[in-house]
């Protein structure tokens, strides 16, 4: 089973699944398949609200990060991942970099993000949270449902829990 799977099995439901545009995100962490309720920050090149999120429990949600698109700076590095696991986060999406990826891609989440780069971010802009987030040809609002896996990202408004793959597609719950 497969995000495939998931599409095929909703095609009839067009208005309810978004699909990120192909080849914008790289994977990192042990999950490639991840999936949850979104939590959203909007932030760029600062990361003080993406750290407090990721502090609190998750839940198994996953938080997509909006940094802009922006490749000057990493909106996560290793430690902000760590939280992320220590709380129970399924994943973390980032519309911009990461760094630690050696690291990162030893912990147990899921990551996509727009490539790597060195430098921390800022902390002086502290972002907004629950904020609608467009990237990708996707717009991701708090509340819907991402599932994640190596062939892409899909979003839907409601959860599509009721299709007997997507336990086995994620493999983590």
């Amino acid at each position: 089973p497969t995000l495939a799977d998931l599409c095929d099995d909703h095609v009839n439901s067009p208005t309810r699944l978004s699909v990120v545009e192909p080849g914008l995100f790289f994977q990192f962490g042990k999950l490639p398949r991840f999936y949850g309720q979104i939590q959203t920050v909007r932030c760029f090149e600062s990361n003080p609200t993406v750290r407090e999120v990721l502090s609190s429990p998750g839940y198994h949600q996953v938080l997509v990060v909006d940094g802009g698109g922006s490749k000057r700076v990493a909106i996560m590095g290793d430690q902000i991942a760590k939280l992320a696991v220590d709380n129970n986060w399924a994943g973390v999406i980032v519309n911009g970099c990461i760094r630690d990826s050696a690291i990162i891609n030893e912990l147990n989440i899921g990551v996509r993000a727009l490539g790597t780069h060195p430098v921390k971010s800022l902390k002086t802009y502290p972002g907004e949270k629950n904020a609608k987030c467009n990237f990708g040809g996707v717009e991701f609002v708090a509340g819907q449902w991402v599932y994640v896996d190596e062939d892409g990202i899909l979003v839907s408004e409601t959860p599509l829990h009721g299709h007997e793959n997507v336990n086995r597609l994620v493999g983590v719950i």
